[in-house]
């Protein structure tokens, strides 16, 4: 009975995981082609895990509840992303605002060193 519940669960989120990554536009967001790679890896993946459960060759035992877990928390950032993969990484809030900055403080500082 569990391990049905944990293998529904795992559908549902690998779903989600999929058509989250496929629907993803990237609009003015900077093309970078490892994350792209690292994308296109987990959409082939989820979707892999959604084909596999479909046929019923996927059965996830009840000892993998914790990687469900770590599945439907990837699957949030995501989500909560708006799909970037890049986005998924990084902390809340952040826009690079802040580190540009920096750099250019950076830059400005070395330049008057000289």
């Amino acid at each position: 009975m569990a391990s049905a519940l944990l293998t529904q669960a795992t559908f549902l989120i690998c779903l989600v995981l999929f058509a989250r990554l496929f629907t993803y536009q990237r609009g003015a967001a900077r093309f970078r082609r490892s994350v792209s790679c690292l994308a296109a890896l987990a959409m082939g993946c989820s979707g892999a895990a959604v084909i596999y459960i479909l046929k019923g060759d996927l059965q996830i035992p009840l000892a993998a509840w914790p990687l469900v877990i770590l599945l439907a928390v990837f699957a949030w950032a995501v989500w909560k992303s708006g799909g970037n993969l890049a986005g998924a990484f990084r902390p809340a809030g952040w826009d690079g605002v802040e580190r540009r900055q920096h750099e250019r403080r950076d830059a400005l500082g070395q330049a008057r060193r000289r």
